[in-house]
């Protein structure tokens, strides 16, 4: 069950990239396209999942607002995760001074929401990618500060690791060959576990209107967009729900297998 949990997780995430990346091929209409005369269609062969209120196709939105969300989601953990980890080891081998006024910087941060840490940032950037991804980065950093610091330190008091330093191994040398392979196999799961941080944090954005501007969708605006219909056209609303529910659930669950598994190893 534990291999079937994680390979249907790889499997899901993998079908939902590869659609938001082949979303200029699979698309069967632009996402702008609009036709008045099918305004609020139901699913049908022509429209999978319906047509909106400009009648434009609910499938085809939802496949590049699918791309949109990773385009943000992706760097934004990435960002934040060597940003955090990095300043943490360095925190941790500087200790002193330096060690304590960096752990204040990110603790404060850490104290406060990261919802509330995005929407400042994003209010002074402005609602464009490049400044979700910059607001999701800053806003998710602290926690991958804490972790990078912790296992730096860890990591750095191990007996091999003083050997190393012993026979004359450089700093360098210790930080790529035993702090960083370290670094990777424990953040790797809280990264992909962040992923799905990062997703719900546009979509809310979306939702709140501070995304990307229509006509450009995304999973968060589509919701925004379509939840006056709720009642009369439920398909609208349905459909970029499922799909942030599913990627959530299912960025979950990765995490946890793949947590497991470097718990394992460790051991």
């Amino acid at each position: 069950m534990k291999n079937l949990a994680l390979g249907a997780s790889i499997l899901i995430i993998l079908a939902e990239l590869l659609l938001a990346l082949l979303a200029d091929l699979i698309a069967p209409y632009s996402y702008e396209a609009i036709d008045l005369g099918n305004r609020l269609s139901p699913p049908s062969p022509r429209h999978p999942l319906g047509t909106d209120p400009l009648g434009r196709d609910v499938f085809s939105r939802l496949i590049y607002a699918m791309r949109i969300t990773f385009i943000i989601a992706i760097p934004s953990v990435l960002i934040a995760a060597l940003m955090g980890a990095a300043v943490g080891a360095l925190a941790a081998a500087a200790k002193g001074f330096t060690d304590f006024v960096l752990s204040r910087i990110f603790d404060v941060m850490y104290a406060i929401p990261s919802f509330f840490i995005a929407i400042a940032v994003l209010l002074a950037m402005g609602s464009s990618v490049t400044g979700i991804i910059i607001a999701i980065s800053i806003s998710l950093a602290p926690m991958f500060f804490r972790l990078g610091k912790s296992i730096a330190r860890e990591t750095l008091t191990k007996p091999y690791v003083e050997a190393a330093k012993a026979i004359g191994a450089s700093p360098i040398w210790i930080a790529f060959n035993y702090v960083g392979r370290q670094l990777l196999a424990t953040l790797t799961p809280t990264a992909v576990y962040m992923l799905s941080t990062a997703i719900a944090l546009e979509a809310t954005f979306g939702i709140i209107g501070l995304s990307v501007s229509p006509p450009t969708p995304s999973l968060g605006n589509m919701i925004s967009e379509y939840k006056e219909y709720i009642f009369v056209a439920p398909w609208l609303a349905v459909a970029p729900i499922t799909v942030i529910a599913v990627t959530i659930t299912t960025l979950n669950t990765l995490a946890n297998e793949l947590s497991k598994r470097v718990a394992v190893f460790e051991k």
